[in-house]
């Protein structure tokens, strides 16, 4: 049965993005590195991986503290392997929907400026599943205009309480977003983007949320008061219309803010 997922994933990907005409490859690490560290607070890894040939040209050592596997073991059927069999069955069905968007949704000059975010649960070599924010943006485009390499980022965002869905976000700092998409229904387009809503303060409460600090704690980080640490609290519920404090994690770990 897993292969059969694997070759529905495979399938999507020689439908939509089959490289007639590559460019020369590109390696820039110190680049690759800087994007990366951009897209993830907290545990996480990055990879780069070659569409035209499906092998991985880069694995971060990190990998060894999210999966407890050397980097040099990662691969698309490592990944395969060890992604849960709920998500493996789905995951064609998103990647479906992120070729359609990237291929008939915008040009292929604003190709490497969206990541596609969505979640999926990895298995650890301890063999407990820890829950994987997934981002992956191109960097580098084909003559023919497909996707060639992609770098990855995956985030344990294990401990935060986030619930698990197979939606799917697209989201740029330069283009209008599309957040948690559907698979087969019809995208939602946010005009004005998530990440614009939030002073570089309360970006910053934001994140400290994220790493589990209480209003005490923050208010120390930040030297102000707890008061004050509150109305950034309320502030930032109203500007995102959400309810709790998990909902307003949650939007933002999709959105790549935190």
């Amino acid at each position: 049965m897993q292969n059969e997922h694997v070759a529905n994933i495979l399938s999507v990907w020689e439908e939509g993005n089959t490289i007639q005409q590559p460019s020369k490859k590109k390696m820039a690490l110190e680049i690759v590195e800087q994007i990366s560290s951009t897209f993830a607070a907290g545990t996480f890894y990055y990879y780069l991986l070659n569409f035209e040939t499906l092998e991985m040209e880069y694995v971060d050592p990190s990998i060894k503290n999210v999966l407890g596997i050397e980097a040099n073991e990662f691969s698309l059927d490592t990944l395969f392997s060890s992604m849960h069999p709920e998500d493996l069955a789905v995951m064609h069905t998103k990647e479906q929907e992120a070729v359609d968007f990237l291929f008939n949704k915008i040009s292929v000059e604003e190709l490497p400026l969206y990541k596609v975010v969505y979640l999926m649960r990895l298995k650890h070599t301890s063999g407990l599943y820890k829950t994987i924010l997934h981002q992956a943006q191109t960097v580098n485009v084909s003559i023919d205009g497909k996707v060639q390499q992609v770098i990855g980022v995956h985030t344990d965002i294990s401990h935060l309480p986030i619930p698990f869905d197979h939606k799917i976000s697209f989201i740029s700092n330069t283009r209008p977003s599309y957040y948690s998409v559907i698979p087969d229904i019809s995208m939602e387009l946010l005009q004005d983007s998530f990440g614009l809503l939030f002073t570089p303060k309360e970006k910053q409460i934001l994140k400290e949320l994220a790493e589990g600090k209480n209003y005490k704690q923050l208010a120390e980080s930040l030297g102000v008061s707890p008061h004050t640490i509150n109305t950034h609290k309320r502030n930032i519920l109203n500007k995102s219309h959400s309810a709790t404090i998990t909902e307003l994690i949650a939007k933002c770990i999709r959105a790549g803010i935190i």
